[in-house]
């Protein structure tokens, strides 16, 4: 059984960290761990369009996919799929973004970012969201095939 909207809101407010899936220019698949913010449904990135391998495959091809998970049991995870919107620098956003990792540290982050001539804020709304909580029995759901679509 998917979270529920509410319970989806409460585990993607904690700091975790996102891997990010791209495929880079010779279709192999690429992850990396991102920071993120999740509001009202949609998902908010930042990275550099070309001094990041991110960015430039970001740029050549927008569908993405994410996964956040939590490291405890019973394991939550997220699974979202969709297509990037390149918003361009965004000081408010990438303060957003920066300071759910650690206040103090995101300003001082935000302040270098703002001097980045490449620097640039993603935007997704998930074309397609999974969600589970383990400690529902949400593994043994799968084990039958229900789905785990919100």
């Amino acid at each position: 059984m998917p979270l529920t909207p509410e319970e989806l809101d409460v585990f993607l407010a904690q700091p975790r960290l996102c891997h990010f899936a791209t495929l880079d220019a010779d279709r192999a698949p690429r992850v990396r761990p991102l920071w993120y913010l999740w509001r009202d449904g949609t998902f908010w990135f930042t990275t550099r369009l070309e001094s990041r391998h991110t960015g430039r495959d970001v740029v050549r091809g927008p569908s993405v996919a994410i996964s956040i998970a939590s490291e405890d049991r019973p394991y939550r995870a997220v699974l979202a799929h969709g297509r990037i919107e390149v918003t361009g620098k965004d000081e408010a956003l990438l303060l957003a973004i920066s300071t759910r990792y650690g206040e103090e540290q995101g300003r001082a982050w935000t302040r270098s970012a703002m001097k980045q001539d490449d620097r640039t804020v993603l935007r997704m709304v998930p074309e397609r969201l999974l969600s589970w909580d383990y400690g529902r029995g949400d593994s043994e759901r799968q084990e039958r095939g229900e789905s785990m679509r919100s």
